[in-house]
């Protein structure tokens, strides 16, 4: 059993402890295979935003964006993400959008991004 006097606070203190960030969702650029593809397009593709919600109405749809600072930040249907990527549509679960090249990929709230027919 540890017992610590409270003189004894500022030695637990300087302990260094590994940086984990809670966003990254169990992804990570060292994993080899289909994950790295996914998080090398998610960098060009949304500039390092994963998509993180959605809201659907009669009228309007929103999707949520969340950047690696920790911004958050909305975009409607035919919007732009970045000088070269568009969300065409947006659904319950995930969102479309159209790259520079007109290439289609479906974004998903996990972070998986997958090629689309449009």
């Amino acid at each position: 059993m540890l017992n610590l006097k409270a003189d004894d606070h500022s030695s637990l203190d300087d302990e260094e402890l590994p940086a984990i960030d809670p966003f990254s969702g169990g992804v990570s650029t060292n994993q080899a295979g289909e994950t790295d593809t996914q998080v090398s397009s998610n960098n060009g593709l949304l500039n390092n935003m994963r998509l993180v919600g959605t809201i659907t109405a009669e009228n309007k749809q929103i999707a949520v964006f969340s950047a690696a600072d920790g911004g958050a930040y909305k975009y409607e249907e035919d919007q732009a993400i970045t000088d070269t990527t568009t969300i065409r549509n947006i659904y319950s679960d995930f969102v479309i959008v159209q790259d520079g090249g007109n290439n289609f990929f479906e974004v998903y709230m996990n972070n998986i991004i997958k090629p689309s027919d449009g």
